[in-house]
């Protein structure tokens, strides 16, 4: 029997945590939610399964892969536009057999899928829903069934007092094949709502299958908080331990004797001098907690540090996102000394950042050196040409300035800005005008800005930007650690906003994932983008390109396996060779650093 999971939504309930992973990847004592969903699949020797994508698919594909490391077949469905929970089915139904499982990508639960398939043929059932009483739970279907389980009517709970059914999904339902023909083609629709409805409308059999044991569906930061500590409080009682963590957790010694809550500590974490637990906590891998930090029923995710003296409490901490699930209220904190994203320094690391250091340095310097009588052939020539200086500091932006408000969530990240020193190419007193230029952009779509014939550029200006020798100076920027030599290349403020803001550069292609990771790479001269012809690249090729080279950089071992020739910059030849791959293009004229 084949399984499909539900992988790709957006997890609004869920938000900001939502927006930093998809729901199926929160931890659950440190392991993903979707890997215990697989596992109970597979305890029932379901291991043929598919899942659908489209929020942050990366964080699923790069961990799962084809499933081969999980005794699993998996395949993916990647969805351009989300069609709801019904509809994902119908877009796909080559994949099922005439019988087959649909599971929630963030429910976990207890229920014996033999009885469940069971029932569902003993009554001929057209779609099953594994169902269990919630009085708590609000914003979900509820059903009303009679003695044989037969659904006979559902209403959807707005709130907890408008509530007129016990018993509401687990988020695991049974389908036959031909109940696909009841959804509607590239139109929205969902399990839950509009596919049972319609079921009911025209007398399908459909039932429940009420379950006994434990069901756990995480739809708001609080569910993901209660579910660690319950299960890590079966885990404790079950172990007849109380403190739990591998050999690679380093614990002051001051901490123990002071603890009598249950702890689940990740690989490579470290806990400081005089740290209070005064409840239970899940921390994940790569944690630091400074020393005199307070920690009570939290749930704190990898590579996060949390400051001296600082209390945490009722809490989910990722990195700088600290969300408090008693007063339903999230922020973004900007102070590193509270809570920040940490980083675990090995010698290889350490000793990678001081090489290709060096290497910078080195290239830079000597490049300097060489083309020194050129810097000074083309001040002469820029002074000569127009009035001003023979320099220009262009604002470039590392990260534009972030601000989001919602009900319970507040983000404001600074921007941060880089000033690239390139030879002047315009007249000097018209250099921040732009009127009328923007209809002259030579990109079609999106927000990548370049004026064809541009009347502020100078006679010696069209050479140097021809030429690429405007943008010499950048080497400076090289010696000074502004840049690499090899990175992604830094926009203008304009440009920057515009990629973060509008998302979608035409109808058919959506940059706004892509964007959220471009702002994590590191700058640079040489790269992807430069050294396939800049010049010549569309919108889209940019930015994959500049996302790509974005990835190189990022520490994540699962996605720098999907790279290919792409995370070549990490090896000091390929960073080299994309040096001179640059310098070849700009040669060529096809592009510059």
């Amino acid at each position: 029997m084949k399984c499909f999971i539900l992988g790709a939504g957006k997890g609004k309930r869920l938000q900001p945590l939502s927006n930093e992973l998809p729901a199926p990847m929160f931890p659950v004592l440190n392991k993903p939610l979707l890997l215990y969903i697989i596992e109970h699949l597979k305890k029932f020797h379901i291991t043929d399964i598919r899942i659908n994508l489209h929020h942050l698919p990366e964080y699923i594909d790069s961990y799962f892969e084809d499933g081969q490391n999980f005794d699993a077949n998996i395949s993916y469905s990647l969805e351009k536009d989300l069609l709801g929970t019904a509809g994902a089915l119908k877009r796909t139904e080559t994949f099922f057999g005439s019988t087959f499982i649909v599971h929630a990508g963030n429910s976990l639960t207890e229920i014996d899928l033999n009885e469940l398939i069971y029932f569902h043929n003993q009554n001929h059932s057209k779609l099953t829903l594994a169902v269990h009483t919630d009085y708590e739970r609000y914003q979900c279907t509820e059903l009303s069934i009679d003695d044989k389980g037969k659904i006979v009517k559902s209403n959807l709970r707005q709130t907890k007092t408008d509530s007129k059914f016990d018993l509401i999904p687990s988020g695991v339902y049974v389908f036959e094949k031909e109940t696909l023909d009841v959804i509607p083609t590239r139109q929205v629709c969902d399990i839950e709502t509009d596919l049972l409805n319609l079921l009911l409308s025209q007398n399908t059999p459909a039932y429940a299958f009420i379950v006994k044991t434990g069901c756990y569906r995480v739809q708001y930061p609080k569910d993901l908080l209660k579910l660690n500590l319950k299960l890590l409080n079966d885990f404790s009682l079950d172990q007849n331990q109380l403190i739990h963590f591998s050999d690679s957790v380093q614990i002051h010694k001051s901490v123990i004797p002071k603890t009598f809550h249950p702890l689940f500590i990740g690989e490579n974490s470290l806990i400081g001098k005089n740290v209070e637990f005064l409840g239970q906590a899940v921390i994940g891998s790569n944690v630091k907690i400074d020393e005199g930090a307070v920690i009570s029923n939290a749930v704190i995710f990898n590579n996060t540090y949390i400051g001296k003296n600082i209390e945490i409490n009722n809490s989910i901490v990722f990195q700088n996102l600290h969300i408090n699930t008693r007063s339903d209220f999230s922020i973004y904190v900007n102070d590193e000394f509270i809570i920040d994203r940490y980083k675990v320094s090995n010698f290889a690391n350490s000793f990678s950042r001081i090489l290709f250091r060096t290497i910078d340095i080195v290239f830079s310097s000597v490049a300097l050196i060489i083309l020194s009588p050129v810097f000074f052939l083309i001040v002469i020539f820029i002074k000569l040409d127009s009035k001003g200086p023979a320099f220009f500091i262009s604002r470039r932006m590392q990260q534009p300035e972030i601000i989001q408000k919602s009900k319970n969530w507040y983000r404001f990240q600074p921007e941060k800005i880089v000033k690239y020193f390139k030879f002047r190419t315009m007249i000097y007193s018209r250099e921040n005008e732009e009127t009328g230029l923007d209809e002259k952009n030579i990109y079609e779509y999106g927000p990548f800005f370049k004026a064809k014939d541009d009347p502020r550029i100078t006679r010696v200006g069209k050479f140097l930007r021809k030429t690429s020798l405007d943008e010499l100076p950048l080497l400076i920027n090289v010696l000074r650690g502004d840049l690499k030599l090899v990175g992604i290349w830094g926009l203008p403020e304009k440009e920057a906003i515009g990629i973060q803001t509008k998302g979608v550069s035409n109808k058919d292609f959506d940059i706004s994932e892509t964007a959220r990771i471009r702002f994590k790479g590191e700058l640079g001269l040489a790269g992807y983008w430069q050294a396939r012809g800049r010049s010549e690249l569309s919108t889209e090729e940019r930015i994959l390109h500049d996302s790509i080279q974005s990835i190189s950089d990022i520490d994540d071992e699962l996605l720098l396996k999907h790279l290919g020739e792409y995370k070549k910059s990490r090896s000091v030849k390929g960073y080299i060779s994309l040096i001179l791959d640059t310098v070849k293009s700009v040669i060529r004229k096809k592009g510059a650093f």
